[in-house]
């Protein structure tokens, strides 16, 4: 389980239901089920995946009765109603005093903190903005994780930052400050992206908590998921074998 007690025996990194929540994750790529497949990255018990599952559709069914007093269902509309609740209500945002520890990886304990990266954040928006009857998809801009809500021709949101809109120009220039000269923009940058693209991200990040951490089950687990999502690819197998 990521996010516990590190295990200092190799002989004890993998179990039988290690390998089944691998299964699960796999299942939910191929069924774009985006919060089945963070859970299963957890490895939490399956009480706890049903709990995070009821607290999600709780929240969107409040979001849904909201959803039916608007005078107006545009995407800034869409945008300000998901912020009411996610972040002035329920109190979601950026952890900006331990930002890269696991835990804001870790769907369970953001959604019980309320506290998180700006990939886990948005999975939150998304979570509750599709069970609710909202668009909101994930836009993997590089350097910083944001979500669209409206569609095609919504509003850009950063999850992260209380829930702020961005205009595409605000985009850009929230991209240059953060990745710098190295990378040059593009409108590509704001396509949504898969559920298989946002799980990736999640495993990359995951991957370098846990290495800072020094936890070196977290890690050898984190290679596991993303040599199973990518087989075909050898940097993916050769990660695994490194964390062996």
């Amino acid at each position: 389980m990521l996010g516990g007690p590190t295990q200092p025996s190799l002989r004890d990194l993998w179990t039988t239901e290690d390998e089944e929540d691998v299964r699960a994750f796999l299942e939910a790529c191929r069924a774009e089920d985006l919060l089945a497949a963070l859970l299963a990255i957890e490895g939490r018990p399956h009480a706890e995946r049903l709990e995070a599952e009821a607290q999600l559709t709780a929240w969107a069914a409040v979001a849904a009765r909201r959803l039916a007093l608007l005078p107006s269902r545009g995407p800034f509309a869409l945008s300000r109603l998901l912020r009411g609740l996610l972040v002035d209500d329920l109190g979601f945002r950026g952890d900006t005093e331990d930002y890269s520890a696991t835990r804001n990886c870790c769907i369970h304990q953001v959604l019980a903190r309320r506290r998180g990266m700006p990939i886990l954040l948005a999975c939150v928006w998304i979570e509750v903005g599709r069970r609710a009857g909202i668009d909101v998809d994930g836009i993997g801009m590089p350097g910083h994780f944001l979500v669209r809500v409206g569609g095609p021709a919504g509003v850009h949101v950063d999850a992260f930052d209380g829930g702020q809109e961005l205009s595409r120009e605000g985009c850009r220039g929230l991209h240059d400050r953060i990745a710098g000269p190295k990378s040059r923009w593009s409108d590509d940058f704001l396509r949504a992206s898969a559920v298989d693209q946002i799980v990736e991200r999640v495993l990359n990040n995951l991957a370098a908590t846990t290495r800072d951490e020094h936890d070196v089950a977290g890690s050898y687990r984190v290679a596991t998921f993303l040599a199973a999502l990518r087989p075909s690819s050898p940097e993916r197998t050769l990660q695994k074998a490194m964390t062996a």
